[in-house]
C-alpha cells in the first residue's frame, strides 16, 4: 500500500482478494484489538466454521504460553512481558553521549489481553473446537532488530505496547470521516460503526466492512515510514508464516477444513497480497540472558487508551461488562451495562461525604437521555459516548469546570475500573515474583487493586510494622515502582528523624512485577537480589581506588540496615574503615561520621545492635576530618558554604554525650586553619566565628582579622584597586560571610568590627564600591529583620554621635491617595502580566 487518495478499485480489488482466500478455505478476520465486536463475531464465526488452525498476530514464542492462557486458574486481565537486551550488538554499538547505564540497548514490551480481546477469545473458542493454535509475528527481539536498525531512530531504552494502532488516530482520512458523521475522535467513530449495532450485521459483512475500514486508513501510511517502524517486515514474517503452515497442514487436514488468521486489520490490508512472494524467514536463536517471555497479571487502568495504550479501547472496565452481558445471551446488552454504571454512579456520589449526591431520578434521566441519543444516533443502544452525553447533561448540576471535574472524574474511575488479572501457580513467573507476592500478602498489603493505598508503619514499636519497612525499603533499593515514603524519618539522607513513624503510599502496577522479571537476573528472591546488587555496590567502591568515599560506604552500610540484611554488613564495616582512613575530603568525613552516629542512635528501629564496630569507626572518622582542617584553606569557591555547614554539624558531635569527639581535636584544628597563610576569606571568617563563639578568640583578634582582610582590600599604596577587579576587594566580603553565618551575633556585639567596615567603606569610590556591594549584601542577608534593626541602630549612632550627618528625620512617607493606590495596583497587574507573558514567572 502505498500514501494516494483513496482509490475505489484498489479497495474493490482488496475486498475481492479476501474473498477469494475465503473459497480457499483461508480466512482473513481483521481485527481492532480489545474490540468487543470483533470478539464477538470471532466467536460466532469460530463455533459456525470450526476452523482447524487458527493463527493469530502476536510474538511467535508466545505460542508455548498458549496452556498457561487457556488454564482454568488465568484471569483476564493479563498480559506477556517480553524483552530483548542487545548483548550480541545486532543493533551495533550505542551512539555517543547515550544516556543507557549499561553498553547494552535494552527493549521490553507488553502484548495485554482482557476477556474481550478477539485473540483470547479465538484461543478459548478455538480449543473448545480442538482447533490449532499458533502465534505468528516476529518474535518481540527480531521486532525490535527490525524497527531498530536505523541510524536515525531514537535508540534508547524502550517499553512499549505491541498492539500499537496509532496509525488509526493519525490517519486523515478516518479523521474526515468522524467530522463528516458528527464523531468526537476515532475511538467515538469505530463505536459508531462497529460496536452500536454489530448483532444485527452477518460476519462476512462485519469482515468486509473493518477490511475496507482499515484499507482506507493505511492509505495516510507511506512505504518508508513502514519499513523504517518495523511494520513491513512483521506483515513480511506472518505471511511466510502462514504459507508455511498451509503447506505443512495440507497433507493433516481435510480440504473443507479451513484456517483462520486474526491480526490488526491494518495488516490484514497487506497480508493477502504477499501470500506468493515471502520466503521462509532465519529463526534468530537468543541466549537465555537476551531475552525472555512471560505471563504476568494486568490491570485495566493499564488497559485503559486513554492512559496511553494505543491499541486499547478506552473504558475497559465498560466493555468488560458489556461483554459480559453479551455472554450472558442478554437481549440488549449495550441497555443493561448503560443501566449498571449509572445505578452504581449514583450509588458512589450517595456514599461520599463531598459533592452531590445523585438522585435515583438522575439515574432515569440520564439513562432515558442516553437512550434519545442513541436512537437519534442510530444506534441499537446507548455507546459508551451516548452514556457519556446523557451523564454530562443530567447528572452535572453545576459548571462542568467546577462540580463537573469533580464527578467525570469519578465517571472516569468507573468506567476505567480496578480490575486485575491472575495467573495459575505453575505459570512460569519468575521466583522472585512469587516471592514478591507472598511477602506482600504475608505482611497485608493490598496488591489485588491498582487504586492507591496509604500505609503508616511505627518502626520503634512494631515488630510487624519493622518487616513492613524493610520490605517496602527493599523495593526501593530494587527501583521497583510500588511504593514511596511521604514521611518519615530518613536515614539514609538524615530528614525528619524526630518522626517515630513512616508514612508510605503504595499501589500495584503492571510496571511492579515487569520490574520485578527484569531484576530476577540478580537473584530469585528480593533479599537475594537485593544482597547481590548491595555486593555490586561495595565491589565499585572498593574499584574507586585511592579517592574512596566513607559516606558512600556508609551509606550503603544505613540502606542494608533499612533492608534488614545485618548479615551482609561485615564486609561494609571493613570497606568504611578502610574508605575512612583514605577519604581526602572533609565534607564527606563529616557527613559519614554524622551517619554513623545515626545508625548507633536509632540502633532500635534499625535492629544495628550487632555492629558494635560502629563507634569506633565514628572517633576515627572525627579525628580524620580534625586532622583535615589545615587543608580548608585552598578548598574551591563551591566547597566553602558546604564546610561552613558541616563545622555546625561537628559542633553538634563535640557537645553530644559521646567521649568520642573530644573539641579540642576539632579546636586545634581550626586554630591551624585560621593561621595558614593566604586562607579561604569565607572558611577562615567561619573558622574566626566559631572560636570566637568558644572564647578561644576575643573581641579584638575579631576585629585585627576582619580589618585586615578588609584591608587587604586595598591593594597598592595609592589606595585603590583596579577598576572592575574583584578578587581582594571581595575578600573581605567573603570574611563577614563565613564570620556571619558560624556568629551572628558578632554583627551587633562587636560595634568596632563595624566602625572597621564604615571605614573601609569611606575610601572605596564609586565603581569599587558598586563592585562589592552584591558581595557585602550576600554576607548580610541572612540576618532577620529584628537582628537586621539592631546593626542599623548601630550604624546610625556613628553618625548621630558624629554630626556627619543630619538627622534624617521620618522616612515614612503616608500622604498617598486613593488614586495612587489604584495606580499602584494597576502597575503591578500590568508588571505581572508582562513577566508572564515572558514565561518569566508563573
Amino acid at each position: 500500500m502505498k500514501n494516494s487518495a483513496p482509490n475505489p478499485k484498489e479497495l474493490d480489488r482488496f475486498l475481492r482478494s479476501l474473498t477469494e482466500c475465503v473459497k480457499n478455505n483461508l480466512i482473513f478476520f481483521p481485527i481492532r484489538h480489545h474490540s468487543p465486536a470483533c470478539a464477538w463475531h470471532i466467536q460466532q464465526l469460530i463455533l459456525t466454521e470450526k476452523p482447524a488452525v487458527i493463527l493469530i498476530e502476536g510474538p511467535a514464542d508466545m505460542t508455548e504460553l498458549i496452556p498457561f492462557m487457556l488454564h482454568e486458574r488465568a484471569k483476564a486481565p493479563f498480559a506477556v512481558y517480553t524483552t530483548y537486551i542487545d548483548t550480541a550488538k545486532r543493533l551495533g554499538e550505542l551512539p555517543e553521549g547515550n544516556s543507557l547505564s549499561s553498553d547494552a540497548q535494552r527493549f521490553a514490551g507488553y502484548y495485554p489481553f482482557c476477556d474481550y480481546s478477539p485473540e483470547l477469545v479465538a484461543l478459548r473458542v478455538g480449543a473448545s473446537v480442538n482447533a490449532k493454535l499458533e502465534f505468528i509475528d516476529l518474535t518481540f527481539a527480531q521486532q525490535a532488530i527490525a524497527s531498530h536498525k536505523h541510524p536515525n531512530l531514537d535508540r534508547a531504552t524502550q517499553t512499549r505496547a505491541l498492539l500499537e494502532e496509532s496509525y488509526f488516530r493519525r490517519s486523515a482520512y478516518l479523521t474526515a470521516l468522524a467530522k463528516k458523521t458528527g464523531c468526537r475522535d476515532v475511538d467515538d467513530l469505530w463505536d459508531h460503526l462497529f460496536e452500536a449495532n454489530f448483532q444485527t450485521t452477518s460476519t462476512s459483512s462485519f469482515i468486509q466492512n473493518v477490511a475496507a475500514y482499515c484499507f482506507m486508513a493505511r492509505l495516510d501510511s507511506p512505504e518508508p515510514i513502514l519499513e523504517t517502524d518495523g511494520t513491513l517486515a512483521r506483515e513480511r514474517a506472518m505471511a511466510s508464516a502462514i504459507q508455511s503452515i498451509i503447506q505443512s497442514t495440507q497433507q493433516k487436514i481435510q480440504p473443507a477444513e479451513k484456517i483462520l488468521v486474526i491480526t490488526g486489520g491494518f495488516h490484514t490490508v497487506a497480508l493477502p497480497f504477499l501470500q506468493e512472494s515471502i520466503q521462509p524467514l532465519p529463526k534468530l536463536i537468543l541466549k537465555p540472558e537476551e531475552g525472555q517471555t512471560v505471563l504476568m497479571r494486568y490491570s485495566f487502568e493499564q488497559l485503559d487508551a486513554l492512559n496511553g495504550y494505543g491499541a486499547g479501547m478506552p473504558a475497559p472496565e465498560f466493555y468488560q461488562r458489556f461483554w459480559q452481558e453479551l455472554q450472558k445471551g442478554t437481549s440488549n446488552p449495550l441497555l443493561e451495562t448503560a443501566n449498571q454504571i449509572l445505578v452504581e454512579i449514583g450509588n458512589k456520589t450517595r456514599a461520599q461525604t463531598a459533592g452531590t449526591a445523585l438522585s435515583t431520578a438522575d439515574a432515569i434521566a440520564a439513562l432515558e437521555q442516553a437512550r434519545r441519543l442513541a436512537a437519534f444516533r442510530h444506534h441499537q443502544a446507548p455507546t459508551r459516548e451516548d452514556l457519556l452525553d446523557g451523564i454530562r447533561s443530567c447528572f452535572v448540576k453545576g459548571a462542568m469546570d467546577g462540580e463537573g471535574t469533580i464527578l467525570m472524574s469519578l465517571v472516569r474511575q468507573m468506567l476505567t475500573g480496578d480490575r486485575i488479572g491472575d495467573l495459575p501457580p505453575d505459570v512460569g513467573v519468575p521466583p522472585i515474583v512469587n516471592d514478591f507476592r507472598e511477602i506482600a500478602r504475608r505482611l497485608r498489603f493490598k496488591i489485588d487493586t491498582s487504586l492507591p493505598q496509604s500505609l503508616t508503619l511505627d518502626i520503634y514499636r512494631k515488630v510487624a510494622h519493622r518487616q513492613a519497612s524493610r520490605f517496602l525499603h527493599t523495593l526501593h533499593f530494587l527501583e521497583i515502582p510500588f511504593a514511596r515514603i511521604v514521611a518519615g524519618p530518613d536515614f539514609v539522607q538524615g530528614r525528619q528523624l524526630d518522626r517515630l513513624q513512616e508514612v508510605w503510599e503504595y499501589r500495584w502496577i503492571p510496571q511492579t512485577e515487569s520490574s520485578l522479571i527484569e531484576r530476577s537476573l540478580y537473584g530469585t528472591t528480593l533479599e537475594t537480589a537485593a544482597v547481590y546488587l548491595l555486593q555490586q555496590a561495595i565491589a565499585q567502591l572498593e574499584e574507586m581506588g585511592k579517592s574512596r568515599s566513607a559516606l558512600e560506604a556508609v551509606r550503603i552500610l544505613l540502606s542494608a540496615c533499612c533492608m534488614g540484611l545485618h548479615a551482609h554488613t561485615e564486609r561494609l564495616l571493613d570497606l568504611i574503615a578502610t574508605n575512612i582512613a583514605e577519604d581526602p575530603a572533609f565534607i564527606s568525613l563529616v557527613d559519614a561520621v554524622s551517619q554513623l552516629v545515626l545508625i548507633w542512635q536509632s540502633r532500635e528501629p534499625l535492629e544495628a545492635h550487632d555492629l558494635t564496630q560502629i563507634p569506633a569507626l565514628s572517633a576515627i572518622a572525627y579525628r580524620r576530618l580534625c586532622y583535615l582542617l589545615p587543608d580548608l584553606s585552598n578548598c574551591s569557591e563551591e566547597e566553602g558554604m558546604g564546610v561552613l555547614g558541616r563545622f555546625g554539624t561537628v559542633l553538634e558531635l563535640c557537645q553530644s554525650d559521646s567521649t568520642a569527639f573530644d573539641p579540642d581535636l576539632f579546636y586545634d584544628g581550626l586554630h591551624h586553619l585560621l593561621a595558614t597563610p593566604q586562607s579561604h576569606p569565607t572558611i577562615a571568617g567561619g573558622t574566626a566565628g566559631i572560636l570566637y563563639r568558644a572564647g578561644l578568640l576575643s573581641e579584638s583578634e575579631i576585629v585585627t582579622l576582619g580589618m585586615g582582610y578588609l584591608q587587604s582590600s586595598i591593594g597598592s599604596s595609592t589606595g585603590r584597586s583596579p577598576a572592575g577587579t574583584s578578587g581582594q576587594i571581595t575578600g573581605g566580603a567573603g570574611f563577614l560571610q563565613g564570620l556571619l553565618y558560624t556568629c551572628r551575633e558578632v554583627a551587633w556585639n562587636v560595634s568596632r568590627l563595624l566602625e572597621a567596615i564604615d571605614a573601609q567603606l569611606q575610601v572605596w569610590d564609586d565603581d569599587e564600591f558598586l563592585h562589592v556591594l552584591p558581595e557585602f549584601r550576600l554576607a548580610f542577608a541572612d540576618l532577620t529583620p529584628r537582628e537586621t534593626d539592631k546593626v542599623a541602630a548601630i550604624v546610625a549612632a556613628f553618625y548621630q554621635e558624629s554630626d556627619r550627618q543630619p538627622e534624617l528625620g521620618d522616612l515614612t512617607n503616608r500622604h498617598f491617595t486613593e488614586a495612587d493606590l489604584q495606580f499602584g495596583l494597576r502597575l503591578e497587574q500590568l508588571l505581572t502580566e508582562s513577566l508572564q507573558h515572558d514565561r518569566l514567572i508563573r
